[in-house]
């Protein structure tokens, strides 16, 4: 009879510890990033660690919210196609919020607002728009810079997986030109000083958190964390951190 009653109160323990461990996981979120973005998302060489604005950003949320989560780095496109399968519970990668993408995802309140710009070489006769006919652009595939840039007639848009080797392909003067978000920008041609920002697209980018639909919880969740976030004056200190040279 012990035996029974031992081994009964070992079944007990080891169920509860099989759904305690169970129930403990399934708190715990997988946040889509493409970490090719920097400053607001990349991976930094010396830790191989993904860092930047958003990745903060979203940590803090997450402290806020007492939500567990994860950071998956992964390509552009399948980021928004996960998130749009339910693949990830939530994506933050300098993502404007934008018409045809509410009809596959979700958002968060907007945390961000930017321009699309264009980039050339110091010696470049562009100045505006209008000069990028005819030549070549650079752009990452899929991005609002993409739309915007093949939206000019008789402009030559090349795509790229990471807009980094967009900058790659101007600065060895492959292309002409790099069309791409404003602090994306600013950050290569403060790095390179034979690159200039000539002209802003006439935009506004509202940067949100992406969802699956139906994720009405989480949101209701992340925004009202985001809110507090931004009553505390984290994103201000994010913009010195991240932004400001």
């Amino acid at each position: 009879m012990k035996k029974f009653v031992s081994v009964t109160i070992i079944l007990i323990l080891l169920c509860t510890s099989i759904f305690a461990a169970c129930d403990s996981g399934s708190e715990k979120i997988r946040v889509a990033t493409d970490a090719t973005w920097p400053p607001f998302e990349y991976v930094d060489t010396d830790t191989n660690k993904i860092v930047g604005f958003d990745i903060d950003l979203f940590t803090a949320i997450a402290e806020e919210a007492g939500i567990e989560f994860e950071f998956v780095n992964v390509e552009w496109d399948p980021l928004l196609a996960g998130v749009a399968q339910g693949t990830y519970d939530a994506a933050i990668s300098s993502i404007t919020i934008r018409e045809d993408r509410l009809a596959d995802m979700s958002f968060s309140d907007p945390y961000f607002v930017a321009r699309q710009i264009i980039v050339v070489k110091t010696d470049s006769d562009i100045t505006g728009i209008s000069g990028l006919v005819g030549k070549k652009v650079g752009v990452q595939t899929g991005t609002t810079g993409d739309i915007e840039a093949s939206a000019v007639d008789g402009v030559n848009v090349t795509g790229y997986d990471e807009i980094g080797m967009a900058f790659v392909a101007l600065l060895s003067s492959q292309i002409d030109a790099v069309v791409c978000d404003t602090p994306v920008a600013s950050g290569y041609v403060s790095k390179y000083s034979n690159l200039k920002a000539v002209a802003e697209f006439p935009t506004i980018e509202e940067y949100g958190i992406a969802f699956p639909k139906s994720s009405d919880d989480l949101i209701e969740k992340i925004n009202a964390a985001l809110a507090n976030v931004k009553a505390d004056g984290v994103i201000d200190q994010l913009v010195q951190k991240w932004l400001v040279d």
